[in-house]
């Protein structure tokens, strides 16, 4: 292969793994209302009310509201899926933004159906995510632009073991003071454009980790947090890491790179209880590439800009 072209070749690479990676570092939530249907009226934030606990009940329940019951296996602290849940975001990445709605159209035993529309294109999708008594065990991967760049693609995730978003019971169970991890599979293809010549590339079951933790027990868990949708002063902060085992093999003009890297990131999270996802950010990225790791600019944010709850 002459210089020039295994050089171009390395830096789409390099340009798609990057984009990639910044991919998985942000999609972690997505949304839009039923295709050809009306979304519910808007209406002002549920505020979030102690139910004050048993004489049995443990201290830590009574820090949290128990998630509504109408959302049955899907019932969520972090995820309230209930039918008819609606969430408005906006998605800032570095000079673009976008908005995204997530509507739940409906739970049918385990599974919950959400429809996801991009208000800038019109686009919708419709997907599945699977519960498992309050525990949330897959979450959709389709903000597919955010933080994005010149990489993009289509990515179909696995899950292998643990939960994405644990059930109520385990957390108050922990004081909240808890950590999880959950493991998938990425499969896909995807593409990079640098000075105008692209590389397409296959993900065939790369190994992919999240890595969640509260920041202590009890009333260490909240912290003040903003969006357009209002104030939160009790909003509950997390923390997760993404690992993901970087095998891929790209091609351009006839020339063929296979690559091992693995993709380390870390996200800052802030949910209100029983509302929903409030704000998330991707602060630190690095890749491991030939033995050397490389810092990522990872600049973005998602932002709630507005929550309607389902009618009774």
């Amino acid at each position: 292969m002459p210089a020039r072209k295994s050089t171009t070749l390395l830096l789409i690479t390099l340009a798609a793994i990057i984009g990639l990676g910044c991919q998985f570092a942000s999609q972690l939530l997505s949304g839009a209302p039923p295709e050809g249907g009306d979304v519910n009226p808007a209406t002002p934030l549920p505020a979030a009310t102690a139910v004050p606990p048993s004489p049995a009940a443990d201290e830590s329940a009574a820090l949290v509201p128990p998630p509504p019951a109408a959302a049955g296996a899907c019932a969520n602290t972090f995820y309230p899926l209930v039918p008819g849940n609606q969430w408005i975001y906006q998605v800032d990445s570095g000079d673009q933004s976008s908005k995204i709605s997530l509507t739940v159209s409906q739970v049918n035993g385990n599974q919950a159906t959400l429809e996801a529309l991009s208000l800038d294109s019109g686009v919708t999708t419709s997907t599945t995510v699977d519960c498992q008594d309050g525990a949330i065990l897959n979450f959709p991967l389709l903000l597919m632009g955010f933080l994005l760049g010149d990489a993009s693609g289509t990515l179909q995730i696995e899950h292998l073991s643990g939960v994405f978003a644990p059930a109520y019971e385990t957390l108050t169970a922990s004081n909240w003071d808890y950590r999880w991890e959950s493991n998938y599979l990425a499969s896909g293809q995807f593409s990079a454009t640098v000075e105008g010549e692209t590389a397409t590339g296959t993900l065939d079951r790369s190994p992919l980790t999240f890595r969640w933790r509260t920041p202590g027990a009890g009333e260490a868990i909240f912290e003040a947090t903003s969006v357009p949708a209002g104030d939160f002063p009790r909003a509950i902060h997390l923390t997760r890491e993404v690992e993901l085992d970087f095998k891929a093999t790209l091609s351009q003009g006839g020339d063929q790179v296979t690559l091992d890297s693995v993709l380390t990131l870390t996200n800052e999270l802030w949910f209100e209880p029983n509302v929903g996802l409030l704000r998330q950010t991707a602060h630190h990225a690095s890749l491991k590439l030939f033995g050397v790791s490389f810092p990522i600019d990872t600049p973005g944010e998602i932002k709630l800009l507005e929550f309607r709850p389902a009618t009774p």
